[in-house]
């Protein structure tokens, strides 16, 4: 009689279901991603963003409180600035369903792009935890083994990018929206203010698929993390170089970018120059403030290259996803 029964068992056990094993993927690829030092910090400053974009929202709110310390404070500035403020009180005050709407979408564009910028540092950090040291271990056979299939192997990965984006991106700009409305002197900021969220959830949500495919794509480019992640810094860098070459010689340099595609898809959702316009009609003052922005600057904002920009990341998302198909499969 053997040791050892080696006859076959049926398994009772709880079957797990494909989408629990993409989330292992994603889990482990998250958990890993949060093992970085420089990652924690990073997610930490995002949040601290956030906190100065509820401090905004909060100033603004209070200005409709006569006896608030901002309103008090304002006493104390020179008169121009104190006269503007004066107007965006009265503003506010007399039609909140526009003044609210405007200045909430206005502070939400300017704090998104700029969440941008960190949430591309966090990417860069997190490249040798997506697909580089899968090549670099021959994990993919490891998956491959398993019950899991090259695309449910992407699409953990996948979702790993979208997870991270979500701490240091839509996360904060979304706790922002609420706790500043939460701390407004009326209700009815949340509902004045539900167009500056539909914004930002069209715009975040939009750029933090083309951002994860073209992470995806770097990071299966090669198998040593120093070269994909200097792939990544590089290809941002070199495209915020080809900006300004592109208005001097050739426009579509500056579509190769990825960085200035997303931001005319963010001029093209918040609409930034229509609300300009809007407030600069009602707050006179707004106007002579105003002139000293150059009138190129405004014809961007009212003109977006939305066509060029979606044209150029439809080349970058195509080329990514050559890359991924050709690198990510068994050997």
């Amino acid at each position: 009689m053997p040791l050892h029964d080696a006859s076959y068992k049926h398994w009772d056990g709880g079957h797990l279901g494909i989408w629990q094993r993409r989330a292992v993927i994603a889990a482990n690829g998250l958990k890993g991603c949060l093992q970085n030092r420089w990652m924690r910090h990073l997610i930490v400053l995002c949040w601290v963003m956030a906190l100065v974009m509820v401090a905004f929202l909060f100033m603004v709110g209070q200005l409709l409180v006569a006896d608030s310390i901002v309103v008090q404070w304002v006493g104390y500035l020179d008169q121009r600035p104190q006269a503007f403020v004066r107007a965006l009180t009265t503003w506010l005050e007399q039609h909140p369903e526009i003044s609210v709407r405007t200045t909430q979408n206005v502070l939400f564009y300017f704090f998104s792009t700029q969440l941008v910028k960190l949430s591309l540092v966090a990417i860069a950090i997190a490249i040798p935890y997506l697909i580089t040291r899968d090549l670099a271990s021959n994990a993919i056979i490891v998956y491959s083994s398993k019950a899991v299939g090259r695309f449910d192997y992407l699409l953990g990965k996948f979702a790993t990018l979208l997870g991270l984006l979500t701490l240091t991106w839509l996360g904060p700009l979304c706790a922002a929206w609420f706790l500043g409305n939460f701390l407004a002197p009326n209700w009815n900021f949340f509902w004045h203010s539900r167009a500056a969220l539909g914004n930002v959830l069209v715009y975040v949500l939009s750029s933090m698929v083309i951002l994860s495919l073209l992470a995806l794509g770097t990071s299966a480019i090669s198998s040593k993390e120093k070269t994909t992640v200097s792939l990544w810094i590089v290809w941002w860098v070199v495209g915020i170089v080809l900006v300004p070459i592109g208005h001097q010689t050739k426009p579509w340099l500056k579509f190769f970018s990825f960085k200035f595609d997303l931001d005319q898809i963010s001029l093209a959702v918040f609409r930034l120059g229509d609300d300009l316009h809007l407030a600069e009609n009602t707050i006179p003052i707004l106007g002579n403030l105003l002139r000293g922005i150059r009138s190129q600057t405004l014809v961007n904002l009212d003109n977006p290259a939305i066509g060029g920009a979606i044209f150029g990341l439809a080349i970058m998302l195509a080329i990514s996803t050559f890359i991924i198909v050709k690198k990510v499969k068994p050997e």
